[in-house]
């Protein structure tokens, strides 16, 4: 159980991995919203398949980020141990791996003439929704290095009223 001293830092972390797990459901539904347009105007796309793969791995890999983050606010009120520095961790390197699918997709899908340019936001708004959430990720890596401090740091000795210091208990014994 953490003690008083350590509870705010792990608050800020528990509060920094939601906010991680509410923007990771904010992209997963902008997803999705772009899916069904891609979906609406599929005639309109070179390969409409291609991008629905792209959006879908996301939508999974996001959702599967998610359970992790669920995963993780569960057990942290409990105190910090290596396997969520791990996680965390994990998650922000394979963000970070996860960069160059949305950097071919940019090059084999939106870099070039399209045969209806209209569709061109629409790629570019799935291609940057997935990679600034990959981006944030990067935060990750703080916050498993906050919580590792935390876990690292000695406890610090109850300072409830009513109990005496070291010196106040000489004192007290001994006198002046």
């Amino acid at each position: 159980m953490p003690n008083d001293e350590t509870t705010p830092p792990l608050d800020g972390t528990i509060d920094l991995i939601r906010r991680f797990r509410s923007g990771t459901t904010e992209t997963s539904d902008l997803l999705r919203s772009s899916r069904l347009v891609i979906e609406a105007n599929a005639k309109q796309l070179e390969n409409p398949k291609a991008v629905l793969e792209y959006i879908d791995f996301f939508l999974d890999l996001f959702a599967r980020t998610v359970a992790e983050f669920d995963r993780l606010l569960a057990d942290l009120p409990g105190g910090a141990g290596r396997a969520h520095l791990d996680l965390l961790r994990q998650i922000a390197n394979n963000a970070a791996a996860e960069q160059r699918r949305c950097v071919m997709f940019r090059d084999k899908w939106i870099n070039k003439p399209l045969p209806y340019e209209q569709m061109r936001p629409l790629l570019n708004q799935v291609s940057t929704d997935s990679r600034d959430q990959l981006n944030e990720y990067r935060g990750l890596l703080a916050a498993a290095d906050r919580l590792e401090a935390l876990a690292a740091a000695p406890p610090a000795p109850p300072t409830e009223e009513g109990k005496l210091g070291r010196r106040e208990l000489f004192t007290k014994w001994f006198g002046r």
